[in-house]
């Protein structure tokens, strides 16, 4: 499924890196030309982005707005094809030293609609939660977008 979207051109420099017990790593290019990684953890049942944004800091209001708008991916105001079903799939969004983790607590087993769903929302943290959130000069410092071609 990773591999479609690659195919797609939705990533770009795919690869899986390789597999340890029930983890599978895999990198990718993607929003900002940045270099994410994807652990999918089959014994724990998670599927994590260890590193979605850098330099947010754990009380800052933007963690506080950006846990709110991970959490609102499950509500039912939402259409079913931008849904997470929590029966199914549960967001997390973690901050280690400053370094936010959104990742997927898979319920049901259905790994392809977890990653999915967490593709999605990753997907939504860039090009809604960041576009239309006051944080244009945090994308320019700590992601490097190009004030001039943004």
């Amino acid at each position: 499924m990773l591999e479609d979207y690659a195919g797609r051109g939705v990533f770009r420099g795919f690869s899986a890196v390789g597999e340890r017990g029930h983890k599978a790593v895999f990198r990718m290019v993607w929003h900002h030309d940045r270099r994410f990684e994807l652990i999918l953890d089959a014994g724990a049942k998670t599927l994590v982005f260890p590193t979605v944004l850098p330099g947010v800091s754990r009380d800052s209001e933007m963690y506080a707005a950006l846990r709110h708008f991970v959490e609102s991916r499950h509500s039912g105001e939402l259409p079913p094809h931008r849904r997470v079903d929590p029966a199914r799939a549960s967001l997390l969004c973690t901050n280690r030293r400053g370094s936010v983790s959104v990742g997927m607590a898979v319920q049901d087993g259905d790994f392809e609609y977890a990653a999915r769903k967490l593709i999605h929302t990753v997907h939504e943290i860039f090009l809604v939660f960041l576009r239309d959130g006051p944080y244009y000069e945090y994308m320019v410092e700590s992601l490097g977008v190009d004030p001039d071609r943004y």
